[in-house]
């Protein structure tokens, strides 16, 4: 016969091959965690917060910036698909106060500027070609060009 006072861990009938929580002098259970310990994780969840928001705060104008030239070139592709299944010519502008021109729609593109060389505007024809062109992204983390080719109309980000 063992009484508690020893060391063999009595085992809890509800979860199996488990030991019970050891009781303590006044006849209370111990389960979780003492104030120390929930501290001391605290602090370290607090120190990893402190040390990753500021890396990416940094990174975000740059993914703006990336995604303001992806929502751009996508718009060109649109174009030369619309020239090709439309047969008609799809003129493409960029506007310096933010968006840009397509097919005499304008869409607003936030923080960010968006201009064709010359200020010229780009034409895409049902052939699928068009007059080709530079269109400049430019925004607070640095600027990206997209280049249409004259003979296949297709656009490709240089940065």
């Amino acid at each position: 016969m063992t009484s508690r006072s020893e060391t063999v861990p009595q085992t809890s009938p509800d979860r199996p091959g488990r030991a019970r929580p050891t009781p303590k002098k006044d006849g209370r259970e111990s389960a979780g965690f003492t104030l120390i310990e929930l501290m001391v994780v605290l602090a370290i969840i607090g120190l990893a917060l402190a040390i990753a928001v500021p890396l990416i705060g940094n990174r975000l104008p740059g993914a703006a910036l990336t995604t303001a030239t992806a929502e751009i070139r996508a718009a060109l592709r649109g174009a030369r698909s619309t020239a090709i299944a439309e047969a008609r010519a799809v003129v493409f502008q960029g506007d310096p106060t933010g968006g840009y021109w397509l097919d005499r729609r304008h869409y607003a593109v936030p923080e960010t500027r968006i201009a064709t060389e010359g200020g010229t505007r780009i034409a895409f024809f049902p052939s699928g070609g068009s007059t080709g062109g530079r269109v400049l992204v430019s925004g607070a983390a640095g600027r990206h060009e997209i280049a249409i080719d004259p003979v296949t109309g297709r656009a490709d980000v240089r940065r």
